[in-house]
């Protein structure tokens, strides 16, 4: 992929070459190194030491944003070289210069414009319109691949929409599945253009449009939306929309490195086959990377606010390479031992929990990011203050149930023994963790929606998995029954992953457009992502913990949207349990992060998440803690 991307091609005569040239792959993954012999070309990592001996010339392929790093080699051992750039012209880093941003600006309002006055964007979008979404349709100009990292609320979705109509040729838009309703409204409210929601057979009305004849209709102006959860089911609708323009909202949703198996046959060699589920199906991971190599795109966007959602640089490998296919090396282990400061793991394989070179990486990225700083984004909007309550154990009560048939205890039992080898196994478990902390928070947190409502706001409570959503709503309604009547009619909703899809977009918009007290109870995982309609909200309360800095970001980014109010987010940790080990470990991940980024969203929020200034004591105190437990 990487010779129908920019890239420059070097020629090195052998004669000059006194270094293994191989090492270049290995410090500028993405980078490919050839060797002619006998006037054909060969991979040089598979000649043999006899052949390379009659090698008489070297190639090195190298994608634009890598260039300046194998230059620097070559030049660092004084090697000769020629260069020829191939579609490399107009593309550079992204500049903070006032000037340089102005002039994206200025061409970006003149593109919206182009398109107002061909009935394409609706007129008012000129005057809504935010600088750094002008400089975005400018910046998706000139090159094949953008990178937005804009916060939660930011416009991501205005920004995506606009640039794609500056390029002829359909456009397809891998979302999560919740987030489709967003898209659909949202295209309708900018552009003239109706879009096709591909939905499961089930949600299908007899006489809705189909897709080939929606693509009939429309030709190149078809703007079409799949859930990025079942693309795999739709693989054939996706190849018939032909996209020339692909979008991958919440980016980091959609890759994973994990898109390859190894196939060992009868004869001794190693073959790979796309990865398969349990089930045999071909994974999420693999599809996505299938369409992202598709024909014919010339224009990939990627939107995000959490690029690196689990606070690692590892997480950033399988969303480069969707957008820059083999830009950053089809072998993410070259990627991470450059960047991930990989070594050999405990049980095989290697630990890529680590990070190296971020600033190398960060001035790679910059030739296709556009990141924006919450501080840029949200200047005109209502701050969501944030408020970390560390409740003691005389102020908890007892947990739940795991579920209908376990308890929590006989949940733990029953994961542990998947665990040791297992990462999903892992995954589950510090969620059932969280899961029992949080609902021993129950009762201090109903005492706050009463509070929250009698006030006369609007309060939206994350909690743990579906049943608890459902046993608090039910509390919830029950407490604001008892004892003061003007709370009877206080509407409650629920929200989770047992809720539909269009049920849960029903929710939302009507808590959105609500305009007296009410309450909606939902689990993070099933609103916490891609969902608008919680802006209004005046009180938000995360009894569940996220334990991952990119679920923080995400759930608290349902907040900071345009149209809000200003809201109170309260984080409720709970002394002694789980809770306090998730405290030490997001803000343990938050350093890799305001590396790579500008993140200005989280600075203070590790000393409030400690609660005091010495981080250094906290963590400690949190060790004693669990230790003591």
């Amino acid at each position: 992929m990487i010779w129908r991307q920019p890239h420059y091609v070097y020629r090195v005569p052998a004669s000059a070459v006194s270094i293994d040239l191989d090492t270049v792959e290995h410090t500028v993954p993405g980078a490919l190194v050839y060797a002619y012999w006998n006037q054909r070309r060969y991979r040089l990592r598979q000649m043999s030491p006899d052949e390379r001996v009659a090698v008489s010339e070297y190639e090195i392929l190298a994608p634009l944003h890598g260039a300046w790093l194998v230059e620097s080699t070559l030049a660092h051992h004084q090697l000769p070289y020629t260069a020829i750039g191939k579609d490399v012209e107009g593309i550079s880093f992204w500049s903070n210069v006032a000037e340089d941003r102005a002039a994206l600006e200025q061409d970006g309002r003149n593109r919206v414009n182009d398109l107002i006055s061909r009935g394409i964007i609706r007129p008012h979008v000129a005057d809504i319109l935010t600088p750094y979404q002008a400089m975005s349709v400018s910046w998706a100009v000139s090159r094949p691949w953008v990178f937005n990292v804009w916060p939660c609320g930011s416009g991501k979705t205005l920004g995506a929409i606009v640039a794609s109509f500056t390029r002829t040729g359909p456009t397809l838009v891998l979302s999560p599945a919740k987030a489709r309703h967003v898209w659909w409204s949202q295209v309708q409210e900018y552009s003239t253009i109706t879009p096709f929601r591909v939905r499961p057979q089930g949600e299908r009305k007899e006489d809705d449009e189909t897709l080939d004849s929606y693509l009939r209709r429309m030709g190149s102006l078809a703007f079409v939306v799949v859930g990025g959860e079942a693309v795999g089911l739709y693989i054939d609708e996706i190849k018939r929309v032909a996209p020339t323009v692909l979008i991958l909202d919440e980016l980091h949703t959609h890759g994973s490195r994990k898109r390859w198996q190894a196939i060992h046959k009868e004869d001794g060699t190693v073959d790979f086959e796309k990865k398969r589920t349990s089930k045999n199906n071909v994974t999420r991971a693999a599809h996505v990377m299938d369409v992202a190599n598709m024909d014919g795109i010339n224009l990939r966007v990627g939107l995000t606010a959490t690029p690196l959602d689990d606070g690692r640089p590892r997480r950033l490998w399988s969303q480069l390479d969707l957008l820059t296919p083999g830009g950053f090396s089809h072998s993410f282990s070259k990627f991470a031992f450059r960047h991930c400061d990989a070594a050999p793991g405990q049980y095989g394989g290697f630990d890529d929990r680590g990070s190296s070179n971020l600033d190398e990486l960060r001035s790679r990225c910059s030739f296709f990011t556009h990141e924006v700083p919450y501080s840029e984004s949200h200047a005109a909007l209502p701050d969501t203050r944030v408020q970390v309550v560390y409740l003691d154990r005389s102020e908890l009560n007892g947990a739940g149930r795991f579920s209908d048939e376990q308890t929590f205890k006989q949940a733990f039992k029953s994961l542990s023994k998947e665990t040791k080898f297992n990462y999903v196994a892992r995954e589950r478990m510090i969620e059932a963790r969280l899961a029992e902390a949080c609902s021993r928070k129950r009762g201090f947190v109903i005492d706050e929606v009463k509070q929250g409502v009698r006030g006369g706001g609007k309060v939206a409570v994350f909690t743990a998995r579906r049943n608890e959503a459902e046993v608090w709503a039910h509390k919830i309604k029950k407490s604001l029954t008892e004892g003061d009547e003007k709370l009877a009619d206080i509407t409650v909703w629920t929200a989770h992953g047992g809720v539909s899809e269009t049920e849960r977009d029903r929710i939302t918009d009507a808590y959105r457009d609500h305009s007296g007290p009410c309450v909606l109870v939902a689990t993070g995982q099933s609103v916490g992502t891609g969902v608008d309609g919680l802006q209004t909200t005046d009180v938000a309360i995360f009894a569940m913990l996220p334990w991952k800095p990119g679920d923080f970001t995400q759930w608290k980014g349902r907040f900071d949207r345009l149209g809000g109010n200003p809201t109170l987010l309260k984080v409720i940790v709970a002394t002694g349990t789980y809770d306090e080990r998730v405290v030490g470990i997001l803000v343990e991940k938050f350093g890799p992060i305001e590396q790579f980024l500008q993140a200005d969203e989280l600075e203070g929020l590790d000393t409030k998440l400690l609660g005091i200034a010495d981080k250094d004591a906290m963590v400690n105190s949190i060790v004693s803690r669990l230790e003591a437990l």
